[in-house]
């Protein structure tokens, strides 16, 4: 378990999500939920900061925009942040750029898939520190 949380703090977070094969939504399996699986990643994803260069700035999507979307998916029934969804603290980036922590939004699975809006919007690839968690 904990190889896999690191191998998703590295996945959605290194770069600060700005790779192609960033993971942008993960399926967890309840068994995995109920080891911990989301403490052990926010514990690794936490760690990360602009002092030693584990996070930096994103570069094609604003601090705003990001809150905005977090804001968005919140609307959607038992979702809720699991961490992050701020922005960063002590920094300089012009906000032209993205300055946030890492950030994951859980959104139960049911609800993903209850609409094309929902699903439309758990599926928009944010390429920062970010990513929607769903449970099976």
């Amino acid at each position: 378990l904990d190889y896999v949380a690191w191998v998703c703090d590295q996945d959605a977070y290194a770069m600060s999500g700005q790779k192609c094969s960033a993971q942008s939504i993960m399926f967890t399996h309840s068994n995995w939920m109920k080891r911990g699986i989301l403490g052990k990643i926010e514990s690794l994803a936490t760690r990360r900061s602009l002092e030693d260069l584990t996070i930096s700035p994103v570069l094609s999507v604003t601090t705003e925009r990001i809150k905005e979307h977090v804001d968005q998916l919140l609307k959607i029934p038992g979702a809720y942040v699991v961490f992050g969804g701020e922005e960063l603290e002590k920094h300089n980036i012009p906000k032209c750029y993205g300055a946030v922590k890492p950030t994951a939004v859980f959104v139960p699975l049911e609800e993903m898939l209850r609409n094309k809006e929902n699903f439309e919007l758990c599926t928009t690839e944010i390429f920062g520190p970010f990513q929607v968690i769903t449970e099976y």
